[in-house]
């Protein structure tokens, strides 16, 4: 087999970033998932976020069927992952640079670790898993590969190449524009994300956190909301801003 040239990578990562340049949603990270993966040759290929103020269970998106057993394990274990810790840390400010477990720990302490044995292996899961952040604090969004064989140097480089295209259309597509309301007032963007985190389930000083923001002032972002929309209560608001298309309905995510 011949491998791809140089010239090949930097046309793939050119026509990766046009593509999903387009997207958002479910279909940017379907695609996304799609076009990684088939370049990796991986097994499984998954995206998930996870605010780290509470540490809710993340959602999981993965790119073949995988078992609910399989996600709940996932979920629960998600902190006890060996690439946890250091992408965390390394995402602070910035996403972390893609990074592969065996950065972290070696090859042989990894298959003998409580979630390669319990949870990975048992499914035919490959040992080898390369984490790709796309989203920094104070949500980590990042997606996950795995296959039976290390990924070496010019595959890092390609996703380390890829992962700003990702990075910017990831934030521009979660970057909530200001709402005109019927009426002639408006919602500002900083009002939409503190009504996205309590619609989310967040109370007020954890929505505070997952933006940055003092609790009293996103304590005065949500009386705004619910003057401008003329409610009191986090359940009559959330309503009131689905009907006006401010929020989408909330549903299950694979």
């Amino acid at each position: 087999m011949t491998l791809p040239t140089a010239t090949a990578d930097q046309a793939w990562v050119r026509e990766t970033a046009t593509v999903i340049g387009a997207l958002h949603g479910r279909p940017l990270v379907d695609t996304v998932l799609a076009a990684v993966a088939r370049r990796l040759q991986s097994d499984l290929s998954t995206y998930a976020e996870l605010d780290l103020a509470t540490l809710h269970p993340p959602g999981l998106t993965a790119d073949r069927p995988v078992d609910r057993a399989l996600i709940r394990r996932m979920h629960d274990q998600v902190t006890d992952h060996p690439l946890f810790a250091p992408t965390v840390r390394d995402s602070q400010s910035c996403p972390a640079p893609p990074m592969q477990v065996t950065d972290v720990l070696p090859e042989h302490r990894w298959r003998r670790h409580a979630l390669y044995q319990e949870v990975l292996a048992p499914r035919g899961i490959g040992a080898h898993t390369v984490t790709l952040v796309v989203g920094a604090a104070p949500v980590l969004r990042w997606y996950q590969f795995n296959r039976d064989r290390a990924f070496d140097a010019r595959e890092m480089d390609l996703l380390a190449r890829v992962q700003p295209a990702l990075i910017a259309v990831h934030a521009w597509r979660r970057r909530p524009a200001a709402v005109v309301l019927p009426g002639g007032s408006t919602l500002t963007g900083r009002e939409v994300e503190v009504l996205r985190g309590i619609a989310d389930g967040l109370t007020v000083p954890a929505a505070a956190r997952r933006l940055g923001l003092a609790a009293g002032t996103a304590r005065k972002h949500l009386e705004n909301v619910h003057r401008k929309l003329g409610t009191s209560g986090p359940v009559a608001t959330v309503m009131r801003a689905i009907e006006l298309g401010i929020l989408e309905v909330p549903g299950p995510r694979a």
